[in-house]
């Protein structure tokens, strides 16, 4: 069914995390123009949502946008930033409130990133099992040697480590000729190196990183939910195993993909969050909680340091100034605006930019913390500006130095 305007504001109201916005009183108007658009005017008072179909106009942020662009915007197939630069969204009021609103909603994410080609995958999966091996698939095959075929899913199934050989087999939907010890032992490399499509959400990334994250020590099976799509993790002191799939009659975590991705970062108490009710745990709480400490926080200083730019804005030291700002901190890449004395963050590059700044995740927290003269890592190449070094400096003294 396609989107409609009205239908993406109606599901708002389900949506909203009131956890989120505890002690706030803001609203937001939306004047969403052409054929499909209307007025639309989101209340929040102290964690309760309202959403009015009319003008506001003294609302603490005012947004104006065209139909379709609304559309595109909420489908994911417009940036929010790159419609802001170039007046397809216009904003106007407290630019940060909008920036964090869409924090007060859960969005509905797919099960999954995008998928590999099968080419591509079956290609790295043999590499990675050792020769020996041919995978066919309809009538492409790779590889040579005992043939393993069968239906995609099946295959699918076999070569990310997913799924065992045997209730295949069995069932018919993949066949095997040639050695059978020469299968059992792809599949004992596959499965303990799996390969998983998680989605690319906060939460996702966070998902893929847990088995480098894992310090050992733990012992069981834990499911965890993050908005719906169940994970199996089954640790053992020597490692931790994570597959998709629930666990039947054991502990499980239900949470948001935001709250996971805060979780994984160390800014959401697990056991605060459990009492508030913003998660679900079946089993014993204390023993889902201990699971956690298992862990080491999966957190990138660099990337803290510049999501945090709009905490640290000082407006007044900033005065008229306006400028979009650029930063590449090794392979982060993220785009500061500032206008009408307030600044706004975003976690990709776009261009053009009037001013950027590269640097060495290294460098570029010393140089924020004041551990680095900035003259000094501009004249050694540890920075590297690229357009206007004067307004760079202008951009710096308006933040204040966060603590080192």
């Amino acid at each position: 069914m396609a989107l409609t305007v009205d239908g993406i504001f109606s599901l708002m109201p389900e949506l909203f995390l009131p956890e989120k916005a505890q002690g706030l009183t803001v609203s937001v108007y939306y004047q969403v123009t052409g054929e499909g658009g209307g007025d639309y005017a989101c209340l929040i008072e102290n964690g309760a949502f309202t959403l009015k179909r009319e003008a506001k106009s003294d609302a603490t942020s005012v947004v104006v946008i065209g139909a379709e662009d609304w559309i595109a915007l909420s489908e994911g197939k417009l940036d929010p930033m790159q419609a802001f630069m170039t007046g397809k969204l216009k904003g106007t009021g407290d630019l940060g409130l909008l920036q964090k609103f869409p924090k007060f909603f859960k969005k509905p994410q797919k099960q999954g990133g995008p998928v590999k080609a099968l080419k591509d995958l079956v290609s790295a999966r043999l590499a990675l099992a050792g020769a020996g091996l041919k995978v066919t698939v309809g009538s492409e095959s790779w590889g040579e040697g005992a043939e393993v075929s069968g239906d995609e899913a099946a295959v699918r199934g076999l070569i990310c480590g997913l799924a065992e050989p045997g209730p295949a087999l069995l069932g018919g939907q993949l066949r095997f000729t040639g050695d059978l010890g020469l299968l059992r032992k792809a599949w004992k490399t596959w499965a303990a190196e799996p390969e998983i499509t998680y989605p690319t959400t906060p939460g996702g990334k966070a998902l893929a990183t847990l088995r480098k994250r894992y310090k050992g020590g733990a012992s069981g099976t834990l499911e965890v939910k993050v908005d719906g799509v169940s994970y199996r993790l089954e640790f053992s002191p020597q490692g931790l195993s994570v597959r998709p799939g629930e666990v039947e009659g054991g502990f499980a975590l239900g949470i948001t993909d935001a709250d996971f991705a805060a979780l994984n970062a160390g800014k959401l108490n697990l056991v605060a969050a459990l009492l508030a009710g913003t998660i679900t745990v079946k089993g014993d709480m204390s023993q889902v909680a201990a699971y956690t400490a298992y862990f080491d926080a999966d957190v990138n200083p660099a990337q803290g340091l510049l999501e945090s730019m709009p905490e640290r804005f000082n407006a007044e030291k900033a005065g008229d100034l306006e400028a979009i700002v650029g930063y590449q901190i090794d392979d982060l890449g993220y785009t500061l605006l500032i206008r009408h004395g307030s600044c706004m963050v975003f976690p990709r590059l776009l261009k053009p930019c009037d001013t950027m700044l590269k640097a060495k995740a290294d460098d570029f927290i010393a140089l924020s913390t004041g551990t680095l003269n900035a003259q000094e890592a501009f004249m050694t190449g540890k920075i590297q500006i690229e357009g206007d070094p004067l307004l760079m400096q202008k951009v710096a003294k308006s933040f204040k130095r966060p603590e080192a």
